[in-house]
């Protein structure tokens, strides 16, 4: 699969365009911060003639629904051109760029977790035209507003996407009545030996929330003493569950067992537990360089919100306190343990307790 595309829209939509353009107020007559917002997006989109070069850590075909239904939304937008740039190599290299007078080739990019604060300290990122919390309280009625995990508490970010982890097992093996829907499930003696994790932690936000953390490290020893399977990798794990090696595996991505599962795969089932960790990610920021920062608020705001459930279906990214998440009803009344940026400044040390916990031994550096 190619490492760039773009994406155009054709004859209909530009028609659809110039309809769309006409129902909008000039940025002067717009009543409130959304509507300004819009307006100000389209006169960027106009000057570019509604092209955007973009780059995000989503695999390119998750982006494939994401990307049509944002330019349906708001039609002044005609192309999105994307090239995925992930780990962090590239962000450093970018940082180098920009500290020599060399910007990133594009207008809306996210920044890897590492690099955020050096990137604001060195002046390339700036605040939002508007306010997060004004914006969401003037979006259409029809849309959710944005979730209070969503929001940097310096109004500096929206946080797009929340990564899930729960538990899956197999169909065949596992009764009904005896899912593995709460995490003591995978400590109980009567899955001894039959329940996998993963060797790489995925369960930082329950190491990290106050309230999760006793019983989080508590289960680490219970599972243990339950003779758990340690297996490098969700893919690896979702297939031995699915083949029927083995019944069960606890503290896995959402969005690689539901992916899966939405492929066909029938002997799999994936539920959220008794409390949910999320990781929350794809914070978008407004670059210093670009020339549209209402459009890149605008697509933060529409993914957080209106965007969530395309997001969910598409890339498996929503959050699951949006009622238009797949896992909403299930995450209801249920405590969410989030990990955001100052979780993710303590991964090292998350990552270390949990290999010690679980005797997993610790890569050594040469």
């Amino acid at each position: 699969m190619p490492d760039r595309f773009t994406m155009t829209r054709g004859l209909g939509a530009i028609c659809a365009a110039v309809l769309f353009g006409a129902a909008i107020a000039a940025p002067a007559l717009a009543a409130d911060p959304f509507d300004k917002l819009v307006a100000l997006s389209k006169a960027e989109m106009e000057k570019t003639g509604g092209k955007i070069a973009m780059s995000l850590d989503w695999p390119e075909p998750d982006t494939r629904k994401v990307f049509p239904a944002f330019m349906k939304e708001f039609p002044f937008v005609k192309t999105i051109t994307y090239k995925r740039e992930t780990g962090i190599g590239p962000f450093g290299r970018f940082l180098l760029s920009i500290k020599q007078g060399e910007n990133p080739p594009y207008d809306i990019m996210h920044i890897a977790g590492e690099f955020q604060q050096q990137y604001w300290e060195a002046g390339a990122l700036v605040k939002p035209l508007f306010d997060y919390r004004e914006l969401s309280k003037s979006l259409p009625a029809s849309w959710p507003r944005i979730a209070e995990e969503s929001y940097d508490p310096n109004g500096n970010f929206l946080a797009t996407v929340g990564l899930v982890r729960g538990n899956v097992w197999n169909t065949k093996l596992v009764p009904a009545g005896k899912e593995p829907k709460t995490w003591a499930a995978c400590i109980d003696p009567m899955w001894k030996g039959k329940v996998v994790v993963d060797a790489r932690n995925k369960l930082h936000a329950l190491q990290y929330d106050p309230q999760e953390r006793p019983r989080h490290l508590a289960w680490l020893d219970g599972l243990m003493k339950n003779n758990v399977v340690i297996i490098d990798g969700q893919g690896p794990i979702l297939q031995k569950v699915a083949s029927g090696e083995y019944p069960i595996a606890c503290g896995i991505n959402y969005h690689s067992a539901q992916r899966l599962i939405d492929t066909g795969v029938r002997t799999l089932q994936f539920s959220v537990a008794d409390s949910i960790p999320l990781e929350i990610g794809t914070r978008m920021y407004v670059n210093k360089w670009s020339t549209m920062p209402a459009t890149s608020q605008l697509f933060a705001v529409w993914l957080a919100t209106a965007g969530q459930e395309v997001l969910d279906k598409a890339a498996y990214r929503g959050f699951p306190s949006n009622p238009l998440n797949r896992n909403y009803e299930a995450a209801k009344g249920k405590h969410t343990a989030v990990c955001g940026s100052d979780c993710v400044a303590k991964w090292d040390g998350f990552n270390q307790e949990y290999q010690t916990k679980l005797k997993i031994p610790a890569l050594k550096a040469e």
